[in-house]
């Protein structure tokens, strides 16, 4: 990262001057009530308490980085079929009958950020579109992170053991510092979503509760 110095603790390591919120999937068809996701009246869907609190949670996140002007970076699936491979559609087939869900479609409701968890525009605010699991793999956001100095990314969002997992995984194997807003992240499922968290902050970074990061940046 053109810095050899090690930065011991997540407190260094959220320095805002060094550092990347990168919000992943807190789009409709994942998260709002109405959406897809919501639909399938998947029995769970939870952070440690429910989504209405991980979304609680990300808001809060979103605004301790505009006060501190921390980077933000706002990530979104977009699943149209003319950006599948053939081993997704078949994925997709196995868990749903069908070659992919109905869901985040380029240019719908479903596709776009929650209300209030997307970009408000200016130079420190960054859209990355992806069409895998993980935000860096296909996409700019390796490049607009080293562009603008990073060495850490702050992360949360959807789902904890799906794109956030995959994000923080590849986040960490291109040496950036990786911090878990674990509180701010969600799951379908309460014992997957604990187990991905006790896994990344023995092997990829440290997961903290989003209040401390708040109260870190002010």
């Amino acid at each position: 990262m053109g810095d050899e110095s090690v930065l011991g603790l997540w407190q260094e390591q959220v320095a805002p001057a060094h550092t990347a919120l990168v919000m992943v999937d807190l789009q409709n068809d994942f998260v709002h009530p109405d959406g897809w996701v919501a639909k399938q009246q998947v029995p769970g869907f939870l952070g440690d308490t429910g989504i209405a609190e991980v979304v609680e949670r990300s808001r809060e996140l979103l605004a301790a980085a505009r006060r501190a002007d921390v980077l933000r970076v706002f990530v979104r699936m977009l699943g149209d079929d003319r950006y599948l491979s053939g081993p997704w559609k078949a994925l997709y087939a196995r868990n749903h009958g069908h070659v992919r869900p109905p869901c985040v479609h380029e240019g719908t409701w479903g596709a776009d950020w929650l209300d209030g968890l997307g970009p408000g525009g200016g130079d420190r605010e960054m859209v990355v579109d992806k069409h895998r699991y993980s935000a860096f793999i296909g996409t700019r956001l390796d490049l607009v992170l080293r562009s603008h100095g990073v060495r850490t990314i702050v992360v949360c969002g959807v789902a904890t053991s799906g794109c956030v997992e995959s994000t923080i995984r590849d986040g960490f194997m291109c040496d950036y510092y990786t911090v878990i807003a674990g509180d701010a992240c969600g799951d379908y499922e309460t014992a997957r979503h604990e187990a991905t968290l006790s896994k990344m902050g023995l092997s990829f970074g440290t997961v903290v509760a989003a209040d401390a990061i708040v109260n870190r940046w002010a």
